[in-house]
């Protein structure tokens, strides 16, 4: 986790989007926003890449900031491109389309607070049926 002026950053790389569990980790760990440098291709790209940032929003209540190559049809591998920020509900703040681009969006991290007051998903898991285990915690004691 990256700790800057702007807040605490959870950084994940492309595939890493997909599994719930290093989000949870980050999310546990205090992180405000996750970033993830991705490159989706064009059959995962229109059914995963939105979705599954939507998704890892949901799930932790933070912000999920992700970015990608702009598309060249003529590379050996073509990205899907549509860098993209979502809010904690879910919402898409800001995306790209396929080309260059630049996205600015504010983030008001005390959205997070009101979220998860609202909806204190933290609070109602179901540790007595299953946790998550983060092994850097375990094995620093």
């Amino acid at each position: 986790m990256v700790h800057a002026d702007v807040g605490r950053i959870g950084v994940g790389i492309c595939y890493d989007i997909r599994f719930q569990e290093l989000a949870m980790i980050y999310a546990s760990r205090g992180a405000h926003l996750l970033c993830y440098p991705g490159a989706f291709n064009m059959t995962t790209g229109p059914l995963h890449w939105e979705l599954l940032q939507r998704a890892r929003a949901v799930d932790n209540q933070l912000y999920v900031a992700t970015c990608s190559p702009a598309r060249d049809a003529g590379a050996g591998y073509v990205a899907w491109g549509h860098s993209t920020l979502v809010g904690p509900f879910g919402e898409v703040l800001a995306t790209t389309e396929h080309d260059e681009d630049i996205i600015i969006a504010e983030i008001d991290y005390s959205i997070l607070e009101q979220r998860r007051a609202n909806l204190p998903l933290a609070k109602q898991r179901r540790g007595d049926l299953y946790q998550l285990v983060d092994i850097r915690r375990v094995s620093a004691h």
